[in-house]
């Protein structure tokens, strides 16, 4: 079973993450220095654009099993409240998400693990606990420790996980209305790092004399990198600015 703190791309993702930035690159040699061999400066961009897409691939899979996990406890919850054990509620659940999941989604896949590891005399509270470790999520490592402690103590299972279910909903509804407005500020902080790029180029293309000493002298060179740095400086803390942990 996956641990999702760990993050690999396929090939296809790992190409088109080297081409692009690549393009990029060539790009920005092009429009700063007009020489297309000055993008070897730029190459260290290209390990750093791939370590922030593989964050952002990683932080955006545990989203996606989080919201899944979600539904998957609703159906749990309501095939205990019809007088399932636990271990055919979680038969139950898979049943009823196969109406709204496919075999490969991540949920999907984890629970016909927690059903087989379940059928192979391991406990259940057992089996959520090593879920909850591989997946990173918080929703998830409150409801194993919650059902572990329910087992051992004998609580009321079906009141705890209705309780827990409804607490996970709630969470997961307020994080996505978060996410939302999160987005629409990254959006216009993305719209912003292009407006330096367009003065630029409007400038190269319509009033060539303008920009004319920027280019094929040491002095150019000089400016443009330190340009290049603090703009890149700048975008990180526009990042940082925008980003809010959930």
């Amino acid at each position: 079973m996956p641990d999702y703190d760990e993050f690999t791309f396929t090939r296809s993702e790992l190409l088109k993450n080297i081409l692009i930035p690549s393009g990029m690159i060539v790009f920005l040699a092009l429009l700063c220095y007009n020489n297309i061999f000055f993008a070897v400066l730029l190459l260290p961009y290209i390990p750093y654009h791939l370590a922030v897409t593989r964050k952002k691939l990683k932080e955006g899979r545990k989203w996606k099993l989080n919201m899944q996990f979600r539904d998957c406890i609703n159906c749990i919850s309501s095939a205990l409240e019809s007088g399932y054990s636990i271990e055919n509620a979680l038969k139950e659940a898979y049943t009823d998400m196969k109406l709204s999941y496919a075999e490969e989604d991540l949920i999907m896949v984890e629970m016909k693990g927690i059903i087989s590891a379940v059928g192979n005399n391991r406990t259940v509270e057992d089996v959520f606990l090593d879920f909850s470790n591989r997946s990173g999520v918080d929703d998830i490592k409150s409801f194993a420790d919650i059902f572990a402690t329910a087992k051992r103590t004998g609580g009321n299972l079906i009141l705890i996980i209705k309780s827990t279910a409804d607490v996970i909903h709630t969470r997961v509804e307020l994080k996505r209305e978060l996410r939302t407005v999160i987005a629409s500020k990254k959006y216009e902080a993305d719209i912003m790092k292009l407006i330096p790029f367009g003065i630029l180029i409007y400038l190269r293309v319509f009033s060539p004399d303008m920009v004319a000493a920027l280019y094929g002298n040491l002095f150019g060179i000089a400016f443009m990198t330190v340009i290049l740095v603090l703009y890149l400086l700048l975008c990180r803390i526009s990042d940082h600015v925008v980003k809010i942990e959930l």
